[in-house]
């Protein structure tokens, strides 16, 4: 896999945290704007319900003395919002001249405002609010981006602490009917697919059904001769499920990559041209060799210790149990997209419909998912100790997903996506839904930089979860 080692993150902003959720008696801190005069003149309480707002969450409120950092959840409306608070006995909140009444008076968010507490003797004390829904930074650059690649649709989702803090869709996702990218919107994830594969081996090793070490073809391994027709070539029934992974199997995409020729054939037609067509090029686990067909080889290893179709085990026993709703083995056609699939715009003058055969990839290339599943499989397998990890601490070890600082990239004609971790805390993942004629290589980095950089550079964030 290539990964990439990523830059130190730099320090985080401190906010003192209050009134995150919809229980109106949230304390504040003892100090909040306490006038060495007089202690008749404090917000007690302050916070921003769900239900009264139409939020899907409450708001984020977080203070520091007398002022406060509003977060609300992307996208919100924050043009009339109405707070719960508590003031100290006997003040009046004022937002100009018009008083506020808990629960009752909106307020216009949308712009910063001086929260004005009058005590019954005239003492005031003033709270300066700044709120945020959408983070507008990273919003612009991602448009820049879009329109430097002429991309439909982005998506994004952005973890902290195993916590998702931001999820949102840029663009469209269907040109025809000019519909827009959601955060419900599902992507083909396209090479992203390999983590996932990785994640169901490790899974099963973890559950002693199967080691890395195990081969893979003959009548000692995993497969059998349930694939070509043996006696097999020179060293092919060396081949371990390690190999595989490691993509040191020993075969090349000398003359081509078979993932993507006789787009017809079946996954097993696949197979079992390689094992009797195209022999080793060097003896397994010698030579690295990016290799489509060894994670297909993965998937039906995953069926056969198991029982199941390699994306029902998935489904069942990984996915499910998470939460995970939306990951799909992608369709061919255009006219069988998923529930809120995106539609994938070519520039390179191959169609992404019906000149390769996105179903066969399933193991290796060929999930869909929106981005805020992807994230949340991720924090199964990060390592933290909020969220419950599916694999434990010496299954992470083995050097595929379970170190700090990476990112895997994955495309297709119509599919450009990226996903990746930083040791600091952060997890992301950018999704589009095109891929440019050019350097197809060149929209990867730059969507990773920009993920990358925008997260640097961010000092505060919001203490809420939008899993």
């Amino acid at each position: 896999m290539n990964y990439l080692r990523i830059l130190s993150i730099v320090a985080l902003a401190f906010f003192i945290s209050c009134g995150g959720s919809d229980d109106s008696s949230a304390p504040m801190t003892d100090d909040m704007g306490q006038d060495p005069q007089s202690a008749a003149n404090l917000i007690i309480s302050f916070n921003i319900p769900a239900s009264e707002n139409n939020l899907p969450i409450p708001a984020d409120v977080q203070t520091s003395g007398n002022a406060m950092k509003i977060f609300f959840p992307p996208n919100s409306d924050r043009s009339a919002i109405r707070v719960n608070f508590q003031l100290s006995p006997g003040a009046m909140m004022l937002v100009g001249s018009t008083e506020i009444i808990s629960g009752e008076t909106p307020i216009n968010f949308n712009s910063d405002v001086a929260l004005k507490v009058v005590a019954d003797n005239g003492d005031e004390n003033v709270y300066q609010v700044a709120s945020e829904a959408n983070f507008n930074t990273l919003d612009n650059a991602i448009e820049s981006l879009r329109n430097q690649y002429s991309a439909p649709g982005f998506q994004v989702a952005i973890v902290k602490d195993e916590r998702l803090v931001y999820a949102n869709g840029y663009g469209k996702a269907d040109l025809q009917n000019q519909e827009d990218v959601t955060d419900a919107s599902v992507f083909r994830v396209a090479s992203v697919s390999k983590p996932i594969t990785v994640i169901a081996i490790l899974k099963l090793v973890q559950d002693g059904v199967l080691n890395l070490s195990d081969t893979v073809f003959g009548v000692n391994g995993l497969l059998e001769n349930d694939f070509g027709t043996p006696p097999y070539g020179n060293n092919i029934e060396l081949i371990t499920v390690k190999h595989l992974l490691d993509h040191t199997s020993g075969w090349t995409n000398d003359p081509f990559d078979p993932m993507f020729a006789n787009i017809t054939w079946t996954q097993k037609q696949v197979i079992d041209d390689m094992l009797n067509n195209r022999p080793l090029v060097t003896q397994p686990g010698e030579t690295y060799y990016y290799s489509n067909f060894g994670y297909l080889v993965l998937g039906r290893i995953v069926e056969k210790v198991t029982g199941s179709a390699y994306d029902t085990y998935l489904k069942q026993d990984i996915l499910s149990p998470a939460g995970i709703s939306t990951m799909e083995i992608a369709n061919n056609s255009i006219t069988e997209k998923w529930p809120n699939e995106v539609e994938y715009f070519s520039q390179e003058n191959f169609n992404p419909y019906t000149q390769m055969n996105t179903h066969r990839m399933d193991s290796h290339g060929g999930w869909v998912s929106n981005a805020k599943d992807l994230a949340r499989l991720l924090v199964l397998v990060d390592g933290g100790n909020k969220v419950a990890d599916i694999l434990d601490s010496s299954t992470l070890s083995n050097s595929y997903i379970g170190f700090n600082d990476w990112w895997f990239a994955g495309s297709l004609p119509g599919t450009s996506t990226v996903v990746g971790k930083m040791g600091s805390g952060y997890q992301y993942i950018i999704l589009t839904n095109t891929r440019p004629a050019t350097d197809i290589f060149e929209i990867i980095t730059d969507m990773q930089a920009l993920m990358q950089s925008r997260i640097e550079s961010r000092s505060s964030w919001p203490n809420y979860d939008l899993f």
